[in-house]
């Protein structure tokens, strides 16, 4: 009986103890999107092994009640589609656990991947799924794929509407953004995969810290394709005015670990060598350089249809790529190129100006222009980039010259030389301290221009030098859902015209950004400080945005952008007071600092389903523009005469956009259609006289894309809209498009292709121009050669006119287009 009794108290005394349970609780979110896992299993460790096991709720949090929680405790949360995560428990707080995506295998199940899939922001294509024995390069296969849209004039990638900003193949940017060199020259055959990221941070160190809008793309090769040592030849005869040979050699190697790029060529096709060598995709956190003024106008090719249809050249080009990576994924990347291309163009101009309530003032020029450019730049770049440092060492040197002489009349003839050299050297650093990061970024260039303006025997020299420094230093810190950075820097510049201008800047930019779940607001008060000596003007400026983005679920996105922003004129509108840009073109510079001021928002609305092939994008951008300097705009006896003056200026413009895109893979079809509508009034200046504008323009820009084994047909479609009205004269109007249409045929290994390219422009003296322009080729496709036989201008059209609008201005242009060629081609990669 006592024993019974003994047993009973202690069972009662130990019962508020067995009671006594520890929670340990928290939530699972995605590391990339922020948005929380649902049904995602939770696991207690301790010693390694399991010791209580629950599951997320639907909104990602979990409770794990234990008797006692030990400090080397673990918790581990596995979660389908991410890698496996342990880390020690918190004690006493939640726990997030933020797990990365990662692609995942089902044992003794073969799984068959699709042709286009999506993990959170990355979206990848199989490009074998899409790519038949008719494409040639990395470009026909991109421009197939669903949402993507290659520019043919200049590789531009743009994806749902947005531009590319990062451009890689596995992993790496050989080219440093002019990833135009890649599309043409990796063969179809070689590629597997693109992968686009959308906000893609590449500085390891702010992913999930600091958000980004830019978009980047990745390519993934075979693996029979990376490393390999290629050598790719393609001479072509070209028969025709002159009868001539050309073409190019290409050197290239990709690999994960080391890649190389090396191309010659010469070209008097009409191809357009420079786009090569143009940065279409930037990606670095680099302050910028400082932009030497430009006082002279050098005539420029003008192309309204496609470069090689109308350009009359010879040119060569030289490139060399290196990219090598190392520990801790360091790269060192060098770049040079060289340029050399004589340009003759015959072009006609009647230019129509309504500047007040009189009849227009018409001006018109005839010009035969050949135009001399040299073009040469050397990069190099290391960089270091690790999850918890960022390091980036830049420098480049440039020069070129551009030379342009034309002839007016027998009486009148006119040389403009710009010569140009340009040395920049840069340095970025980053590093995680215990409680947040430090970064330091330096930049120093300088830049000089001897240009000279030859009107028949009369010469007028300018010399032109700009030196520049700017440093910034920012601390960044992220805690739970709020990440704050502050960055202070100074801008120091210096321009030599004959007198020394320097200009001083400091400036304070606060940053803070608030990102839970799907919702992400950022807040940028920016405000900047401005001395300029020689004037003895100081100004303070205030730039602050707001940034606001809301995702729903994983297929929409909402963006909403607002900015107000102050700035100075460029050196250009004060720097000269009085100079004269070309034969018959004089300017009277500000004799102040001139202020400008803008007003802008922007919304837009994405919407994506990568495996059905769907999407869509939609825009308003609106803009109000304050200045308090006008440019009056006098024109007599066919001179102009420009004045900038002390006065208010206002400039109000709205542009919305919407674009969807549908493919249907079964049926080998990609369709698509874009529209734009923009909206513009502001006033121009003449003799002190206001005349108030107004312009309306619309665009509609539809396409279709048809593959299949047997033929290919293609359609792209751009007609355009346009009402412009300027004081009380009558309101121009506009109605024009260009169509495009080809079809492919293959019989076996020959692939027989027909273009033709439909215009129509209605001219400013309210007649209309149509113009056939059709052209017929032949491939045949051996087993290591390529054959081409191309007969271009079918119809042998030489001339080409077109109107455009601006404003107040009416501009109606004639160029002379190439005559009918025959071009043979042979392409052999070994």
């Amino acid at each position: 009986m006592r024993l019974r009794w003994s047993l009973l108290l202690l069972s009662l005394a130990f019962c508020p103890m067995a009671d006594a349970q520890v929670e340990v609780k928290g939530y699972i979110v995605d590391s990339a999107t922020q948005e929380r896992l649902p049904s995602a299993s939770v696991s207690l460790l301790r010693e390694g092994k399991p010791l209580k096991f629950t599951r997320t709720d639907a909104s990602g949090f979990f409770v794990i009640s234990v008797p006692v929680c030990l400090e080397k405790d673990e918790l581990q949360a596995v979660s389908m589609g991410h890698r496996k995560l342990q880390q020690p428990v918190v004690r006493g707080k939640e726990n997030v656990l933020r797990m990365s995506a990662s692609a995942f295998c089902l044992k003794e199940v073969q799984v068959k991947g699709a042709r286009v899939f999506g993990v959170q922001d990355t979206v990848t294509y199989d490009l074998t799924r899409f790519a038949d024995a008719r494409d040639n390069s990395l470009k026909d296969v991109l421009k197939k794929l669903p949402g993507v849209d290659v520019d043919a004039k200049s590789g531009l990638i743009t994806y749902n509407g947005k531009s590319i900003n990062r451009f890689t193949v596995e992993g790496l940017d050989l080219t440093g953004g002019r990833y135009n060199q890649l599309e043409d020259n990796l063969k179809a055959k070689d590629v597997k995969k693109a992968e686009i990221i959308e906000h893609d941070q590449p500085v390891k160190a702010l992913r999930n810290k600091v958000f980004t809008d830019n978009v980047a793309m990745n390519i993934g090769l075979k693996e029979e394709a990376r490393d390999r040592l290629l050598l790719t030849l393609s001479p072509y005869l070209l028969v025709g005015e002159p009868t001539h040979v050309g073409g190019s050699v290409t050197l290239m190697q990709m690999g994960k670990k080391k890649q190389r790029m090396y191309e010659v060529s010469y070209d008097r096709t009409g191809k357009d060598l420079m786009q090569g060598l143009n940065v279409l995709g930037t990606y670095s956190d680099r302050l910028e350089t400082a932009s030497l003024p430009s006082w002279l106008s050098v005539p420029s090719l003008q192309a309204p249809l496609d470069d090689d249809r109308l350009r009359f050249n010879t040119s060569q080009k030289y490139t060399v790529n290196e990219l090598r990576k190392g520990k801790q994924d360091a790269e060192w990347r060098f770049n040079a190129s060289y340029l050399r291309s004589v340009i003759r163009q015959h072009t006609m101009n009647v230019s129509s100006y309504r500047l007040g309530d009189e009849a227009p003032v018409t001006t018109s020029q005839d010009q035969q222009l050949t135009l001399f450019s040299d073009d040469f730049t050397a990069e190099a770049e290391h960089k270091v980039n690790t999850d918890h440092a960022y390091g980036n060492e830049f420098i480049r040197l440039k020069a070129s010259q551009n030379d342009g002489l034309s002839a007016f009349s027998d009486t009148l003839r006119q040389r403009i030389r710009v010569p140009q050299i340009g040395l920049t050297a840069s340095l970025y650093r980053l590093f995680s301290l215990r409680h947040g990061q430090l970064s330091w970024r330096s930049v120093a260039d300088y830049q000089q221009s001897l240009s000279d303006l030859y009107v028949n025997a009369m010469r007028t020299p300018l010399n032109t030098r700009l030196w520049h420094t700017a440093h910034t230093l920012g601390w960044l810190r992220k805690q739970g859902y709020f990440t704050q950075q502050y960055t202070a820097g100074v801008d120091l510049q210096n321009l030599n015209i004959g007198t020394d201008n320097l200009r001083l800047a400091l400036s304070l930019t606060p940053y803070w950004q608030y990102e839970r779940g799907s919702l992400l607001v950022s807040l940028t008060p920016a405000v900047s400080l401005e001395r300029f000596c020689h004037q003895q003007q100081s100004f303070c400026l205030l730039h602050p945005s707001l940034y606001l983005r809301q995702r729903i679920g994983h297929r929409s996105e909402w963006t909403l952008f607002g900015s107000y922003r102050q700035q100075t004129g460029d050196w250009s509108l004060f720097g000269l007071r009085s100079y004269r840009s070309d034969y018959r073109s004089y300017c009277q510079a500000a004799d102040f600092v001139p202020l400008l001021k803008t007003l802008s928002t922007y919304l837009s609305y994405d919407y994506k389903r990568p495996i059905e092939e769907f999407f869509f994008h939609g825009s308003v951008t609106a803009a109000r523009h304050w200045s308090n300097a006008a440019a009056d705009l006098q024109i007599e006896g066919g001179n102009y005469f420009t004045t900038l003056t002390s006065q208010h200026a206002l400039h109000d413009d709205v542009c919305m956009k919407a674009g969807v895109s549908k493919g249907f893979y079964r049926l080998h079809l990609k369709t698509s259609l874009d529209g734009s509508a923009t909206y513009a009034q502001g006033c121009q200046l003449s003799a002190g006289r206001r005349t108030d504008y107004r312009v309306q323009s619309y665009v509609l820009t539809p396409m279709v894309e048809y593959t299949s084994s047997w033929c290919a047909l293609s359609y792209e479609g751009n007609f355009l809209w346009h009402a412009s009205k300027a004081g009380s004269m009558t309101s121009t109007r506009l109605f024009g498009w260009k169509q495009t249409l080809s079809a492919t045929a293959t019989i076996g290994r020959v692939d027989v292709a027909y273009s033709l390219m439909h215009l129509r422009n209605e001219l400013q003296e309210g007649s209309e121009r149509t113009t056939l322009l059709s052209d017929i080729s032949v491939v045949c496709r051996l087993k290591a050669v390529r054959l081409t036989a191309r007969l271009s201008n079918l119809f042998n059209k030489r001339s080409y006119e077109e109107t455009r609008y601006s404003g107040i201005s009416t501009f109606t242009d004639a160029y002379s287009l190439r005559p009918r060629e025959t071009l043979l081609t042979a392409q052999l990669t070994l």
